[in-house]
């Protein structure tokens, strides 16, 4: 009995063991967090701020309807002509003492325009002829009815003629709220849902705002947006929280549910604003607006999540930095919701260098807002570091040659399909002024034994950096025979950067 007991048991815990391994899909393992990292010895995960275009702003306020102030509102790539459109809006600046208006055209309300670019980071203005200023129709301005506040492309849509959604939001924060659904094939022509409003939050008063309609959600398999999940000032915390919400069809909405709040490790004065997300590589990557109350400033810091709830906000300096004073974002950086380009991200942003009704009426006719542009390289916004240093590491179930300086990080158990191991590396040489970068690359059991054969001898090191640089053993990078077989990957490194590895 004793022993059919004891059968069962293992029994039972190996299925558990193998139900918990986990199953690498196509995408790019990241390490911007440690689900996948077992150990790092010698080395550290570094968040990489995006770097500024070198011509900044893309977007300056240069034409009479644009007023002063110019701010990113929407920007998606068009598939059929493989150009980008950028739409913004123009704000005229007057300021009284105390306070500050603004005002468009003496209609107080904002003008939007329209932006193109062949590559995401040269900006034109066309001349479309649509709406009239001044007596002349020769801008770039986009007729009222053609603009939406909130709006998105949707991935998951096979109707071309609802391929973007868009929303127009009523009400302020001393009343209910609305949200009117619109339809649109490319962004600019619209149609109501004949339901509308699609969001109603009476008979309470506050608001769903700042909010963020993230899209479709591929990994969750929903539409979701993002807000500021407080009722304005009714929050019970009495600061600005991150909330996220859900629909299955952008008609039918559940309720609020809090993600982020500020915590021990924030600034008294420390409340978020807005974030805007997206999915990359089967993660989560948002743009925390923070906002420091006490100084009014608003940066980004980068977050990550495995399941849309559950943030690392383990970086807290800000992702796009403040530029120095007399630029343009050295107040504010409100970054627009990310978008990939050729696996690069662009996140687009609106600057500003004034920050409260004060400032703007110090500042006078040198007060400005721009848009800008910071680019991350493919998987770049975390890499793990390795070090310079003469380290000694010890290496458990390797061949017996010494790893000498190396930096090492083991992954947990895994499977995998593919033939084929690719790693995203950077050579740290110039950066560091240290030695030639090496990467070398073992293969483990679940029980840390290297497969004979995949050893650290056996491995062919790489030299030199590279988005898609493949791993080898003694010339030969075919892996089939391990592929679906529980393996772990011990990563020997020096003068290099990580950034993923992909098996294909």
């Amino acid at each position: 009995m004793r022993a059919n007991l004891f059968l069962i048991l293992i029994a039972v815990a190996g299925n558990t063991a193998l139900g918990q391994l986990i199953q690498l899909g196509p995408e790019r393992q990241l390490f911007v967090d440690d689900s996948l990292i077992e150990s790092i010895s010698g080395a550290r995960r570094v968040m990489n701020p995006a770097v500024k275009v070198k011509h900044n702003p893309v977007i300056s306020p240069e034409h009479p309807w644009e007023g002063k102030d110019v701010r990113v509102s929407h920007v998606f790539r068009d598939e059929k002509i493989g150009a980008f459109k950028m739409i913004y809006s123009g704000y005229t600046f007057r300021a009284t003492q105390g306070e500050k208006e603004i005002i468009v055209d003496g209609e107080g309300q904002p003008v939007s325009c329209l932006a193109t670019s062949k590559d995401g980071i040269h900006w034109e203005k066309p001349v479309l002829n649509l709406v009239e200023f001044n007596g002349s129709k020769a801008n770039n301005l986009i007729p009222k009815k053609q603009v939406m506040p909130y709006m998105f492309r949707d991935s998951n849509e096979t109707d071309p003629s609802k391929l973007y959604k868009g929303l127009i939001r009523h009400g302020s924060t001393d009343t209910t709220m609305q949200f009117d659904l619109y339809f649109s094939p490319d962004g600019l022509n619209w149609t109501a849902y004949d339901d509308n409003p699609v969001i109603d939050t009476s008979p309470r008063i506050g608001r769903w705002g700042p909010t963020e309609f993230v899209g479709w959600d591929p990994i969750r398999k929903t539409y979701a947006a993002h807000l500021e999940n407080c009722l304005h000032q009714r929050c019970s915390l009495d600061r600005r929280l991150i909330g996220r919400v859900e629909s299955p069809d952008m008609i039918h909405w559940g309720v609020p549910e809090t993600i982020i709040v500020p915590d021990e490790k924030d600034y008294p004065d420390t409340e978020f604003y807005n974030m805007p997300a997206i999915t990359y590589q089967g993660v989560y990557v948002g743009l925390l607006w923070n906002f420091r109350t006490t100084d009014t400033t608003i940066l980004p810091q980068i977050v990550f999540s495995r399941d849309g709830i559950h943030y690392n906000r383990e970086f807290r300096e800000p992702f796009i930095r403040r530029g120095d004073n007399g630029d343009f974002d050295s107040s504010v950086v409100y970054p627009d919701q990310p978008v990939v380009v050729d696996g690069r991200m662009f996140s687009y942003y609106t600057g500003a260098n004034w920050r409260s009704p004060e400032h703007l009426l110090e500042l006078g006719d040198e007060a400005i807002g721009a848009v800008g542009l910071a680019i991350s390289r493919q998987d770049g916004f975390v890499s793990v570091n390795g070090a310079k240093g003469a380290m000694k590491l010890n290496r458990l179930g390797t061949s017996k040659a010494s790893a000498g300086t190396f930096s090492q990080l083991t992954t947990r158990s895994f499977s995998f399909s593919g033939s084929r191991l690719h790693l995203n590396v950077k050579s740290a040489l110039r950066q560091w002024g240290a030695g030639p970068c090496e990467v070398r690359i073992e293969i483990l059991g679940p029980d840390h034994q290297f497969m004979k054969g995949y050893g650290f001898e056996e491995s062919d090191p790489m030299t030199t950096g590279g988005l898609s640089k493949v791993a080898s053993w003694k010339g030969s990078s075919d892996l089939s025979k391990l592929e679906g077989k529980p393996v772990k990957l011990r990563f020997y490194f020096k003068n290099a950067k990580l950034y993923s590895f992909v098996f294909k």
